[in-house]
């Protein structure tokens, strides 16, 4: 069992997350079935065709990072 916080969060065991592939940016939403509450993920994979291509041009990520907060140094 898990507690609820007083937000009404809960945190989702580190075994659970990855059975689950969850990730930080994974969406999540919770369906009812019969007199139980069920957990459902959205595949990884949606989560990275959501991303895909915001780096086209051949930019790395370094590049891109200080592109957008200006160079470390």
């Amino acid at each position: 069992m898990f507690r609820v916080t007083a937000k009404y969060q809960i945190t989702i065991p580190p075994e659970v997350r990855k059975d689950l592939g969850i990730i930080p940016g994974t969406d999540v939403g919770i369906t009812r079935k019969g007199d139980k509450y069920v957990l459902i993920v959205k595949p990884v994979k949606e989560l990275k065709r959501k991303w895909r291509g915001r780096f086209k041009g051949g930019m790395t990520t370094d590049e891109y990072m200080n592109e957008i907060r200006g160079k470390a140094g």
